[in-house]
């Protein structure tokens, strides 16, 4: 082979960078450790996806903010982009993430989750200094396309601060995308939270929230609507969280027995549903429904509107302005998310 022909083969096939980012991805579906800790990690960081469910890995699109949810929806057509999701948390906490790249290929992101101030005291309640708590990570995020293909990787340090105690990490995001070449139709995967920690509070390690997810977004030829489905938590098939105190009953003398969760209830707590309602080019409609949430949140006695979100996006050539609301429980967190396009 001459040298012509060996340059023209690596343009037009998987370079070592490539094949190297796909045997990582393929292992790290093996690592497979959903324990508790930086649970901030699991929020849904950005408008949109809150809006659709609370997880979307396939919205393509020139949304910055979507980097968040996979790093492959990092879109190289777009340049110079900037966007920021506030959102006012629980309890008085303020969600913040901003996002910004130069090119469409590398991106930053910033976020962080602060839970205010707090009245300090000893063992014994007499007040002592106040202190604050703040969840936060900085990211890198870089993107290639190859055809209809495109991959991603972000790369996080990771901090969680609780008076003079503090914990840090290390994690990865791998994810991919295809694009179908004339349809409407986008397939999105990625693996979260792949890492290792640094420090820990105490003795006792704290370990990365890891999900595998897959979804699909589609619109229909002739329909304004464009359909989201998600698929989470997929290296584990029963995520049912067992209350003894709910998930009971009785048998035919009168004993309590734990109470048997059907088939398809558990394989719809995986998935999230998001729907787009194309009312105008300028203005969408969200809607999303989270049955695992709904699950977990719904209160029995008086009823609540868990699991389900709504929103709506205005969308000019260069800004986009989004607001959405889920529900959990009896109240909601609200994202208002700003995405800024630079001239080129």
């Amino acid at each position: 082979m001459t040298k012509s022909n060996k340059k023209q083969s690596n343009k037009s096939g998987f370079k070592p960078y490539n094949v190297g980012f796909l045997l990582v991805f393929v292992l790290s579906c093996g690592l497979a450790n959903a324990q508790l800790g930086f649970s901030f990690l699991k929020l849904p960081n950005n408008a949109k996806v809150n809006g659709l469910g609370g997880m979307n890995v396939s919205l393509a699109g020139n949304d910055i903010n979507m980097i968040g949810a996979n790093p492959a929806l990092l879109d190289s057509s777009d340049q110079r982009q900037i966007g920021i999701s506030y959102s006012p948390h629980f309890a008085s906490s303020h969600l913040l993430n901003l996002n910004y790249s130069p090119n469409g290929r590398w991106a930053i992101q910033l976020q962080n989750l602060n839970y205010g101030n707090f009245t300090g005291t000893d063992v014994v309640g007499n007040l002592t200094d106040g202190f604050s708590a703040n969840d936060f990570f900085v990211g890198v995020t870089h993107a290639r396309k190859i055809q209809n293909i495109s991959f991603g990787i972000t790369t996080k340090l990771i901090g969680s601060f609780l008076e003079s105690y503090n914990s840090t990490a290390i994690a990865f995001d791998l994810g991919g995308t295809f694009q179908h070449p004339k349809k409407d139709l986008t397939f999105g995967l990625v693996a979260k939270n792949i890492g290792f920690t640094i420090s820990n509070y105490s003795s006792q390690k704290t370990t990365l929230p890891f999900d595998l997810q897959a979804g699909i977004s589609f619109k229909p030829q002739f329909m304004p609507v464009r359909f989201s489905i998600t698929a989470h938590h997929l290296y584990e098939f029963d995520i049912v969280y067992f209350n003894p105190n709910i998930n009971f009953e009785f048998d035919q003398n009168g004993n309590k027995i734990p109470k048997k969760i059907p088939f398809t209830d558990k394989l719809f707590r995986h998935i999230t549903i998001g729907t787009q309602l194309l009312i105008h080019k300028n203005f969408n409609i969200l809607l999303g429904y989270n049955h695992l949430r709904r699950k977990e949140l719904h209160l029995t006695e008086i009823g609540s509107g868990a699991g389900f979100c709504f929103g709506f996006s205005f969308i000019h050539d260069r800004f986009d302005f989004t607001f959405s609301n889920a529900r959990y429980a009896r109240s909601g967190a609200s994202v208002f998310g700003l995405r800024y396009k630079f001239l080129k």
